[in-house]
């Protein structure tokens, strides 16, 4: 004869972040527990009031729940651990307002809403007394304050810096409209050479262990620009009045104008949300303009190293073949957009790391 399926009595509590529900049920056997469209469903073979049946229930609850759930049978119940959405505290468990038959109050663990609120905050407090204990055990650096020091000095120097280059460049520009974009170089060269020098600083930070950017997009960057300004236009006169220094100039200085701000704040502990969006996301228009002006300037700058044979050579004899320097322009040409597509994929990770985090954490 097939077993008679029975409602269980069936005991909740509630916290501001949880569920708990005691279904009075011994030596229950396959149970089937699923959460859909916010409806607990339970069935379960198991020994309770009315014997050893099959029980079930439903109960569709209040407020949104999350899908997953967890529950651990014992030889005298079945408990199940339920996460609300939201932390809040419920009016009551069921959207309908009339409660089942077969609920009741868990006087064991239940808690009025003062009562639970200060359990919260005890627990919250522990929490953050193990950490400070926690923390307290690993062994402080003695030279942190020197090196924040340091760091926030060199941000401060390169934000001065590209500041200086920024208005100079706008202020140029409003005066002189389009005249200005030909004698960028030789206006602005001599502070870029400065702080494009003193870039490779960035370099050692990260090899040292000083800061934890990773070693390979800084190396990338510093030496990709130090090899546009310092070669390929700082060495022939013919690509300093070049139109593209301008926009080569402007998409590094506007980048910078948010990067080394941010960097500075980061040394003494303080975050502007506002300044923090901006760092990781005016990137995603200005690298790849500044990429491309790079890469306008090597294809102009090719034919001019060509007819001149700066920095050409000629293997020594027997081969004495005569090695143009254009040639290693070209395979650089083709080297830059591998190199963006590493530090894009790092300024990407970065974007999610600082800018996605903080809405898993509002979920």
């Amino acid at each position: 004869m097939q077993s008679r399926s029975l409602t269980p009595h069936v005991h909740w509590a509630q916290r501001h972040g949880e569920l708990y529900l005691r279904v009075e049920l011994s030596d229950v056997q396959s149970p089937e527990i699923t959460l859909t469209d916010n409806v607990l469903h339970f069935k379960a073979q198991g020994h309770g009031a009315k014997g050893d049946n099959v029980y079930e229930f439903q109960l569709a609850f209040l407020e949104p729940v999350m899908p997953q759930l967890v529950y651990k049978v014992t030889q005298r119940q079945l408990n199940i651990t339920v996460q609300k959405k939201e932390s809040n505290w419920w009016e009551r468990l069921t959207k309908q307002e009339r409660r089942p038959m077969f609920l009741a109050p868990d006087f064991d663990r239940w808690l009025d809403e003062s009562d639970a609120e200060m359990e919260l905050k005890a627990k919250e407090e522990e929490e953050r007394i193990n950490k400070i204990r926690i923390e307290s055990r690993v062994p402080k650096d003695p030279f942190r304050q020197l090196k924040r020091g340091y760091l926030f000095m060199y941000n401060l120097v390169q934000f001065l810096g590209f500041s200086w280059i920024f208005v100079n460049m706008t202020v140029r520009l409003f005066i002189l409209g389009k005249d200005s974009f030909y004698d960028t170089f030789h206006t602005i060269a001599d502070m870029m050479y400065f702080c494009q020098t003193l870039a490779f600083i960035e370099i050692l930070n990260s090899l040292v262990g000083i800061v934890r950017s990773p070693f390979i997009p800084s190396l990338l960057q510093v030496l990709g620009r130090n090899f546009v300004l310092f070669v390929v236009l700082g060495s022939v006169e013919e690509m300093q009045s070049k139109a593209v220094v301008f926009f080569i100039f402007y998409c590094w200085s506007i980048i910078e104008l948010f990067r080394y701000p941010f960097y500075m704040l980061s040394c003494i502990d303080i975050e502007w949300k506002l300044l923090t969006w901006i760092r990781y996301t005016i990137w995603i228009p200005l690298y790849p303009l500044g990429t491309l002006a790079e890469a306008v300037s090597l294809i102009q700058a090719i034919p001019i190293f060509s007819e001149t044979g700066k920095f050409s050579f000629t293997l020594p004899y027997p081969m004495s073949i005569t090695i143009k320097f254009s040639f290693f322009l070209q395979i650089y040409l083709i080297m830059l957009f591998l190199g963006v597509f590493i530090n894009l994929r790092h300024l990407y990770k970065q974007r999610r790391q600082h800018l996605g985090s903080k809405k898993r954490k509002m979920k």
